[in-house]
């Protein structure tokens, strides 16, 4: 159990480094692309346990070579293109149906499935594995086995409560994003109305009803215009607050880069939400 919480977290720990890397060379800027605050990428640390685990089980079952420093580079290599491109595809449907939005997006690579995976990182994923079992494994599973056992659960406990935090903020953060979200969609579309002559409809309804009331003719003109006087200035004022508001709420979400909702704008993939993409692309501008 130590070697399982160990390997997970290390693996999340360099997956995460090599997420950051990546993309501060093919972006030219250093971006948290995580799903979570802190600097782990849990479907890098999910993928290698679960080959180690496959390992050790082909091992006993069929008789493979579970002593990573023998066994042959073209099964480590299959069975990292088979595992952890199954973890990828999970966690991606899953981040995709439960929040609506994708922290990766394969839809411009050739040979996808809907975007979660593709024949080209399933490649890079089977060849990092195979690297990582050969050349990596070795070194971390004997520092791993050098740490004293009491030691190891004290250090382990420490990361995993703070794991668990940040799982718990990342998910509350990420469904109030989507709350902001349609409530910026809600208030364009407020916008919009009154925009659209909303004034003229309710001035129109006002002035039959003084009309059927009034028996002047020259009182019911001065109150029209008095009316849609009145009216335009409410609706314009009643304009001009909902823009005010959609501007501060659309710059509260983008300023929170390190721990709020700016985060999780720029750690997904720019055209990854299926609920608010107009609305994203409207705020990344």
């Amino acid at each position: 159990m130590i070697n399982i919480l160990w390997y997970f977290m290390i693996y999340s720990i360099i997956g995460w480094m090599i997420e950051v890397s990546y993309h501060a060379v093919t972006m030219g800027k250093v971006v948290n692309r995580g799903f979570l605050n802190g600097p782990l990428c849990p479907v890098y640390g999910s993928g290698v346990l679960m080959v180690l685990m496959v390992v050790e089980l082909c091992g006993s079952w069929f008789g493979f070579e579970t002593d990573l420093s023998k066994a042959k580079v073209i099964e480590l290599f299959i069975i990292g293109i088979i595992f952890a491109t199954l973890i990828e595809l999970i966690a991606g449907f899953l981040l995709d149906q439960l929040f609506h939005a994708r922290w990766w997006d394969y839809r411009d690579r050739r040979f996808n499935l809907n975007g979660y995976i593709c024949l080209e990182f399933s490649i890079y994923w089977g060849l990092g594995i195979a690297f990582v079992l050969r050349v990596i494994q070795p070194v971390i599973a004997k520092v791993v086995s050098g740490i004293p056992v009491k030691i190891s659960w004290l250090i382990l406990g420490f990361c995993y409560v703070i794991f668990t935090i940040d799982i718990i903020l990342t998910v509350l953060t990420v469904l109030k994003l989507n709350r902001q979200l349609e409530k910026m969609r809600d208030m364009e579309a407020a916008i919009n109305k009154l925009s659209d002559g909303m004034s003229e409809i309710i001035g129109t309804g006002t002035i039959k009803t003084i009309e059927k009331l009034s028996e002047s003719q020259e009182k019911v003109e001065q109150a029209k215009d008095e009316i849609k006087e009145d009216i335009r200035d409410k609706v314009e004022q009643a304009r001009a607050d909902l823009e005010e508001s959609y501007k501060r709420l659309r710059l509260m979400i983008r300023y929170q880069r390190i721990f709020g909702m700016g985060r999780i704008l720029t750690s997904i993939s720019k055209k990854s939400n299926k609920m608010y993409q107009d609305i994203l692309d409207r705020i990344r501008q």
